[in-house]
């Protein structure tokens, strides 16, 4: 069992990598508040959604399994503003959804069964790969913080090398030794994720199988 977080719930605004990636989507996350203790079936979390820049309304899930629960986020504003504002997201997860399949991505059947304009299935999705974008980007930082990791265009892996921490010497005995001492082909190729910009790195981490 993974040990209980105490500070379950940290919020984070819009991550400056995320948004060097460019938009997929115009839709945002911020005020971020992520649970993996009481992530199962789904993430648990809490955020404001916000599409084209205004906030719309907010968003949550228990992590059990369900579908994410939505609330206005100006219950001032009332009950037409918030319906209006859930069918642009409704629509906005339908058209990032049509990009997907436009990418590659068999999701046809999901516009058949859930892009009629009133069900929130496309929402849930669409944030959900939201999340996993900054999860992703922690994950990574996290990594090469202690590791020494390449991007290996060949086998779009991401290689971990070594136990070493990766300092600047580290680096270059690495380098060193995979592409001069080894003469190893492949790691002529190599893309070192520790000396790119973190944007750039997070481009091929996102990318890789």
């Amino acid at each position: 069992m993974a040990p209980r977080n105490n500070n379950p719930f940290q919020p984070k605004d819009l991550d400056p990598t995320l948004a060097a990636m460019g938009p997929r989507s115009t839709m945002e996350l911020k005020n971020l508040s992520h649970n993996v203790t009481f992530s199962e079936e789904t993430h648990c979390f809490r955020a404001s959604i916000y599409i084209n820049g205004k906030r719309m309304f907010s968003a949550s899930n228990g992590g059990n399994g369900g579908p994410n629960f939505y609330s206005p986020s100006d219950f001032g504003k009332g009950k037409e503003a918030f319906e209006e504002s859930m069918a642009i997201a409704r629509e906005e997860a339908k058209q990032y959804t049509l990009k997907k399949i436009e990418l590659g991505e068999d999701l046809q059947w999901a516009i058949d069964s859930f892009g009629d304009g009133k069900s929130d299935e496309l929402i849930d999705w669409l944030i959900t790969d939201l999340i996993n974008e900054q999860l992703t980007l922690k994950e990574m930082r996290k990594t090469l913080k202690k590791k020494v990791a390449v991007y290996d265009p060949k086998s779009n892996d991401i290689l971990h090398l070594g136990r070493d921490k990766p300092t600047d010497e580290i680096l270059e005995k690495y380098k060193a030794h995979f592409v001069l001492q080894r003469n190893d082909k492949n790691a002529k190729d190599w893309i070192w994720l520790n000396t790119i910009p973190e944007s750039e790195a997070y481009k091929y981490w996102r990318t890789a199988s």
